[in-house]
């Protein structure tokens, strides 16, 4: 079931990532009235954040999701191999899992709309702050108001550029490459 948008709530959330997701989730728990403002739609197959580490198991639990229902494999081992095809391999004393941004963005996503939060997909293009209150402003012409902004939109993004914030002019210099294969592959340890 779609909720349609009101014009008012008490926290608008600016990024459907997992930082933006789980802050919704939380808040829901408390009956807080959110809107998030995601500008991909869901789900959507990212590079970063497939290693999660342990110590949000916990944290994750208490959202009421749980990352091995949805299929983590756990992680206990990191193993490099270098240019001169030398190993380098060590075990992870506090480990971690691996999961699909696709898998996980999108269960959480529901789980917030489950908790009564509703998401669009929209663009932020301005947040003004007048009269004790947040004013934002999308791409699509869509108005809404707040009592608090979070900024879940990560580094670059297109508020950064509007504000023409320093670090903008900096280029990055990480590349990041994912690939999905199919196959019968020897562990090695």
């Amino acid at each position: 079931m779609i909720k349609i948008p009101e014009n008012f709530y008490d926290v608008v959330i600016v990024g459907g990532g997992l930082a933006g997701l789980t802050s919704a989730i939380h808040l829901s728990k408390f009956g807080v009235n959110i809107l998030v403002i995601e500008k991909n739609a869901y789900p959507k197959h990212k590079v970063c954040g497939e290693y999660v580490s342990n110590e949000v198991l916990p944290y994750l639990n208490y959202l009421g999701v749980d990352p091995f229902i949805l299929g983590a494999k756990k992680i206990d081992k990191f193993l490099l191999s270098t240019q001169k095809n030398s190993i380098i391999e060590t075990d992870l004393p506090l480990g971690g899992f691996g999961i699909s941004r696709f898998v996980l963005d999108y269960a959480l996503s529901n789980k917030a709309i489950e908790n009564g939060t509703t998401i669009i997909q929209d663009s932020v293009e301005n947040i003004k702050f007048l009269d004790d209150l947040f004013e934002i402003g999308t791409k699509s012409q869509a108005n809404f108001k707040a009592k608090i902004v979070i900024g879940a939109y990560g580094k670059r993004s297109a508020i950064d550029i509007k504000l023409d914030r320093d670090f903008i002019k900096n280029e990055a210099p990480f590349l990041a490459v994912k690939t999905h294969m199919k196959g019968n592959f020897t562990k090695i340890w």
